[in-house]
Order: structure tokens, then sequence, then C-alpha cells
């Protein structure tokens, strides 16, 4: 697994076990450059603290050697959110590409 996207995915699933990770902005487009950065929305239940969640992901994908953005939303939130023009949900809902979706347990 050398592509970047897999290596950050594969971290962020053994680090916090999310519920979903969406891909989104040029590199879900794929109008993306070389050099351009991983934009990623990560949806986890029950997270009271997004910001710190977001800093312990970026601790974790620390030496992955790309630039990565991550966003942490619970679904309940997105899903208030996704429809809302202001919001950078709207494009994360419109454009983005699931890359991770835990199974149902059931």
């Amino acid at each position: 697994m050398t592509n970047p996207l897999d290596i950050a995915i594969e971290i962020i699933i053994r680090s916090i076990n999310p519920d979903k990770i969406i891909l989104f902005g040029s590199r879900a487009r794929g109008d993306n450059k070389k050099e351009s950065d991983y934009d990623i929305c990560v949806i986890k239940k029950d997270v009271s603290h997004r910001r710190k969640l977001a800093q312990q992901i970026y601790r974790f994908l620390y030496g992955v050697g790309v630039p990565i953005d991550i966003i942490v939303e619970t679904p309940e939130r997105f899903e208030e959110l996704k429809d809302n023009p202001f919001m950078i949900y709207k494009e994360i809902s419109k454009y983005g590409k699931v890359v991770y979706e835990k199974r149902s347990q059931g």
C-alpha cells in the first residue's frame, strides 16, 4: 500500500475507528495537481470534542509525507449542515467520495 491516501485511511481506521471517511476537494473531483493536499472528512458518532479528535488524527498521520486537511464531524451534525450553501459540508455531500464506511453490526 504505497498510495498516501490508502495509508492515511488505514491509519485513521486503526486509530479512531470512524464510521465514515469522505475524500473531498480537488482530489475527489479529479482536478488536483501533483502537489494538491488531501481533504478528508471523518465522520464519527459520539464525538464531543471534534477539534481535539482532529488534532489527534493529525498526530497519527505525521510522517505520511503528503499534506492532509482533516474535518471531524458527527453523523447528526453532518446531516444537519450538508444542505447549507455557506458551509463546506454541502460540497462534501455533493462531490465527496466515500473512501471508507464501517459495516453495520447486525
